[in-house]
């Protein structure tokens, strides 16, 4: 059985799962009630890093859930 890395030697920092939950954090940090919407954050990776593959923002929140660091309730990401 294959397991994925979330980091690989050959991969870019910037686009693996770790780096973009960062800065996912940043922006919920930036929200005074710990909440912020999943199209917010999209159009602000968008526009400030040129993440187009909604996959590497999927796989953070992934990331990000699976660490108990943040819930959701649609559309809604809250820090916990």
């Amino acid at each position: 059985m294959k397991m994925n890395n979330l980091i690989t030697k050959d991969e870019e920092i910037k686009t693996t799962p770790v780096y973009i939950g960062y800065l996912i954090l940043r922006i919920l940090k930036s929200k005074k009630d710990d909440k912020v919407s999943i199209f917010e954050v999209t159009e602000k990776l968008k526009k400030e890093l040129k993440i187009i593959h909604y996959r590497q923002i999927v796989l953070s929140l992934i990331f990000l859930y699976t660490a108990d660091i943040v819930d959701f309730t649609e559309p809604y990401i809250y820090k916990i």
